[in-house]
């Protein structure tokens, strides 16, 4: 910039994000096809009308009109004239292009959705070199109700400086469009009001509307369905057309099977009605991932109080993280526990891990937990099977990994415990997942609650590290909440991730990892990730909004 006047200091904020972005100032126009856009679309049917009006008034100026979503995306242009339009389109500006900062760097498009207001970009401050004979200005159109910015209401001219009169005429134009997103939603949610009224009142039958921003239940549906029931509900429904219905049986959060039935309300904006009815096991229902009738929490509790009174040795079992020493404690009740683990090996070697475990079995009161024994080198286990078969000494109490994974030996040893218990993975606990949940919030801090939002893409997580994990996450969105309420952009970036990506085929499954592994690889620089995958950028970013890996950590 040097000779030239300083950069505004929102422009230079813009500059600089653009140049993490990795943003080329000389970048070329794409030249990738046009999305096909959707022209229901409820930003684009409430601009509409609008826009028509905003055509004549800006007739013989030489201006340009562009409406972009919140994805940045162009949804619609209205031009003075043919050379305008020429121009424009020279420069990239066609239906489908996208102006986000992470593209095309500082823009009256891009810029005003990151900082959340509005905002004039002159010639100069345009981050790309094909934009610095333009000048524009950019205003948020916002949701009346939710406060989310819906796109971005953009007026532009070939020249330096941006013309004052911009502000006032798109601010106006930008009102009309707010009112009639307001109008359009109340008409949006009146349909699924009237869709929940229609449903004649039956004894049992939960009847629920739910849409993006509303959710309506009436006193049974109240009392049988819960955060986790929502989620899955709304999963059911994706893949339904408007006006479509289907009919399933389904395993709810409680353990109860029901009957569902989902209709699509035309009109509604993605909403779905649903009719629940608690049945009798005559079928089989559909189970989230795991579940069974009880809920496993329960049935865990259930058996460990049943061996608490017994002497006899016990083995608990389940993947990393499952709470294998917090079971060894729920075992152990009030009597003294101590413990010896088998990592110990790898530290202080063999011959001084078994002289401290003989030590502990000397003292023949309580019990006696030998974790991670699937660690114990197989010198050793002729000594835990002494242990456990001999009925004098402390109470014996095993933990390993999943049985399935332990090598021969060891599953002998675990073989011999009277008393077995296998933990099941997170992953298979879904239906739990809201009441684990705040029994983990309630240790952090009572009064926290989770978002239904933020459920559903906890309940969408692969869990691989289990509760362990789980309490990990839920201490970052913990921090990182501005209320008592923790909802789906407090979770870490990688815990962000819709239910959708549940029903990715594999193919899909795999061109996701890939795009995710790239990112990662190049530091989150998605230039450098598309040239990595031998894509453009724009297509890029195309597959990750299809794919879901927008919110994915890189």
């Amino acid at each position: 910039m040097s000779g030239q006047q300083p950069l505004r200091p929102e422009i230079a904020l813009s500059w600089q994000r653009s140049m993490q972005n990795g943003v080329d100032p000389g970048s070329p126009v794409a030249t990738d096809p046009v999305p096909e856009l959707d022209r229901a679309d409820r930003l684009l049917r409430a601009a509409q009308p609008v826009l028509d009006e905003v055509a004549e008034q800006i007739a013989g100026t030489g201006f340009c009109v562009l409406l972009v979503d919140r994805d940045c995306r162009t949804v619609a242009r209205l031009f003075d004239g043919n050379a305008v339009e020429r121009h424009m389109e020279r420069i990239g500006a066609v239906l489908g292009a996208r102006f986000g900062e992470d593209e095309v760097g500082t823009t009256a498009l891009g810029t005003p959705l990151e900082v959340g207001k509005a905002i004039v970009v002159n010639g100069a401050e345009h981050f790309l070199e094909r934009f610095k004979d333009l000048s524009c200005y950019g205003h948020p159109i916002v949701h009346p109700v939710t406060r989310r910015v819906e796109g971005i209401l953009d007026m532009t001219g070939i020249a330096s400086q941006a013309n004052p009169l911009f502000a006032p005429f798109l601010a106006r134009a930008a009102k009309d469009i707010e009112r009639r997103i307001l109008e359009g939603s109340r008409i949006s949610q009146q349909r699924l009001v009237d869709a929940f009224q229609r449903v004649l009142p039956q004894r049992n039958l939960a009847v629920a509307a739910i849409s993006e921003d509303m959710l309506l239940s009436n006193r049974v549906a109240h009392d049988l369905l819960d955060a986790t029931d929502h989620a899955a509900l709304r999963d059911l429904a994706a893949d339904l057309r408007s006006d479509q219905s289907r009919t399933v049986d389904l395993l709810l959060a409680s353990g109860e099977p029901a009957h569902v039935r989902i209709d699509r309300v035309a009109g509604a904006e993605g909403g779905a009605l649903f009719q629940v009815l608690a049945t009798d096991r005559t079928r089989t229902p559909i189970a989230r991932k795991a579940d069974v009738s009880r809920p496993v929490g329960d049935r865990i509790a259930v058996a460990l109080r049943a061996l608490r009174d017994s002497r006899e040795p016990v083995a608990i079992s389940g993947e990393p993280g499952t709470g294998r020493t917090a079971a060894v404690r729920d075992l152990a009740g009030a009597e003294p526990l101590r413990t010896v683990d088998a990592i110990g090996i790898a530290l202080h070697g063999v011959d001084e891990w078994v002289r401290a475990l003989c030590e502990l079995v000397r003292d023949d009161r309580g019990v006696l937990a030998i974790e991670n024994v699937q660690l114990v080198a197989e010198s050793t286990l002729p000594l835990l099977t002494e242990l456990v078969s001999s009925p004098a000494g402390p109470r014996i109490v095993l933990t390993s990994n999943a049985i399935d994974d332990l090598p021969i030996a060891t599953a002998a040893l675990v073989g011999r415990c009277p008393g077995r218990v296998q933990l099941p993975a997170l992953r298979q606990r879904t239906g739990e997942l809201a009441e684990i949940v705040q029994n983990m919030l309630d240790g952090i801090e009572p009064g926290v609650r989770l978002t239904p939002s933020a459920l559903e893409a906890l309940v969408a997580a692969e869990w691989p590290g289990n509760l362990s994990e789980l309490a990990v996450v839920l201490r970052t969105a913990f921090a990182a909440r501005s209320s008592n309420r923790i909802d789906v952009t407090d979770l870490p970036e990688a815990y962000r991730t819709s239910a959708r990506v549940r029903r990715l085929a594999g193919r899909e499954r795999a061109e996701r990892q890939a795009i995710a592994d790239a990112l990662h690889e190049c530091g989150g620089n998605k230039v450098h990730a598309a040239a990595k995958l031998g894509i453009s950028r724009s297509t890029l970013y195309t597959r990750m909004r299809a794919l879901d890996v927008r919110n994915l950590n890189s």
